[in-house]
């Protein structure tokens, strides 16, 4: 959508949920159900909608349920329970499907929404770490400008992984001086830094351009027929005519002036593919989606304005996602702990999993690294990156001699109410019986 082909509006108008949902009372049953459904994941469809839904199943491979009818040998004293005309099933059938369908785009788009705000705080916790450590390698290590240029430009390529653990067997072996080590540490772990700076903003820039996509986009044809319980024909009629009615609507109450080509414009902005399966726009665009002043786009701004419920967490569904260590790798992600290498590996199948996700942004909360201060920040680095001493193990006290028969002496005495004083009449040690 290009913002020549836009909606004439005041300047930045401003719209809520209230003249949304007034509008979209006005418009005739049709117009009003289909825009509660392309806005499902932040409007909810009426009881009146689903039944006027159910109603209009004419369509016989959209029927559910079969016919009650001949379903048992012909027997037509079993009848389908009805609810004004209208078969019971249909009803439910349409109302669990609107209420799946929401349930999706509303995780979806609550993933996106925490991913969003995951890199936002990730990258801005790791501009102090980035500062400090410059600061350590100027002044402790003594290294210049052109040093530090070096290291910079020598990032993207250098193999870090290889390096630490080298590093790591050497200061075991005690093979390296102190500051050595310190150097050697810092100038790695900044370079490791500058790498994950680089790829959270490209995923930054990625989740953005998602969220804008998904946004600007509703359920295609395919999914609303399915829904509806009719034909892609019809339901593309419908959804266009809706549309139109509703920005038209719209315009007039903000005293706008719509023109057809931005009529034309918002139609296609309100097709898309918001879930998998189905549709014929897989995946989306590298580029970001224009956020235009266009009465469409500025209902869905508004709506997602909104602060959303949190959805149900559910169980990882990709493989390892029940393993322990898997959140324990999540964890040392959230606070800068985790590898390169083991990041890699992890990414790509949490990315899409919403409870991979909240774990993420839950355990990034609970770290308090955006509330630290320079100083501290400046000690841990320094504390992080000192190097590594051997503790000697504590030497093992021998015990008394005399500590088993005290404590035995100390449990009999604890137990004197039970056996009795004499030991010889209650049973106790040296009785000859058992009673």
């Amino acid at each position: 959508m290009s913002p020549t082909a836009s909606i004439t509006a005041p300047p930045s108008p401003t719209l809520t949920r209230e003249q949304i949902e007034a509008v979209i009372a006005s418009l005739q049953p049709v117009q009003r159900i289909m825009i509660r459904l392309l806005l499902l994941p932040f409007m909810t469809p009426s009881s009146d909608d689903i039944f006027f839904m159910a109603r209009e199943r004419t369509e016989p491979a959209m029927r559910s349920g079969g016919n009650i009818a001949t379903a048992f040998g012909g027997n037509t004293a079993i009848r389908r329970e009805k609810i004004n005309g209208v078969p019971k099933d249909w009803i439910d059938s349409v109302g669990n499907r609107a209420l799946l369908y929401q349930s999706q785009l509303r995780e979806n788009l609550g993933r996106l929404n925490l991913l969003a705000a995951f890199f936002q705080d990730y990258l801005a916790g790791l501009q102090p770490e980035l500062d400090s450590m410059e600061q350590l390698l100027a002044t402790e290590c003594e290294m210049g400008q052109e040093s530090l240029d070096d290291l910079r430009a020598q990032a993207r390529l250098a193999p870090l992984t290889y390096a630490l653990k080298k590093l790591a067997a050497r200061a075991d072996k005690q093979e390296v001086e102190d500051e050595d080590y310190r150097r050697e540490r810092l100038s790695l772990e900044y370079q490791a830094h500058l790498r994950r700076r680089d790829r959270f903003k490209k995923r930054l820039d990625q989740a953005r351009v998602e969220r804008q996509a998904v946004l600007l986009t509703s359920l295609s044809d395919e999914f609303l027929a399915e829904v509806w319980g009719l034909a892609v024909g019809p339901i593309r009629n419908r959804r266009v005519k809706s549309i139109q009615a509703y920005l038209s609507a719209l315009a007039t109450a903000l005293h706008a002036s719509p023109d057809q080509a931005s009529m034309t414009a918002a139609v296609n902005a309100g097709i898309g593919p918001k879930l998998s399966g189905g549709s014929l726009n897989e995946g989306f665009s590298s580029k970001p989606v224009d956020l235009c002043g266009d009465l469409w786009s500025l209902t869905v701004q508004a709506l997602a304005a909104e602060l959303m419920a949190p959805v149900a967490s559910k169980p990882c569904s990709h493989p390892g996602g029940e393993m322990k260590s898997l959140t324990v790798k999540l964890r040392d992600l959230a606070t800068y702990g985790l590898g390169e290498d083991e990041e890699v590996k992890i990414w790509a199948q949490t990315l899409q999993c919403p409870n991979c996700v909240t774990t993420l942004r839950t355990a990034q909360q609970k770290s308090g690294l955006l509330d630290r201060q320079a100083d501290v920040v400046l000690a841990q680095v320094k504390t992080r990156t000192a190097m590594p001493r051997k503790e000697t193990p504590a030497e093992v006290l021998a015990k008394p001699k005399d500590a088993p028969e005290e404590t035995g002496i100390a449990l009999e005495e604890r137990l004197r109410p039970w056996l009795g004083d004499d030991a010889g009449e209650t049973g106790g040690r040296g009785s000859q019986t058992w009673w």
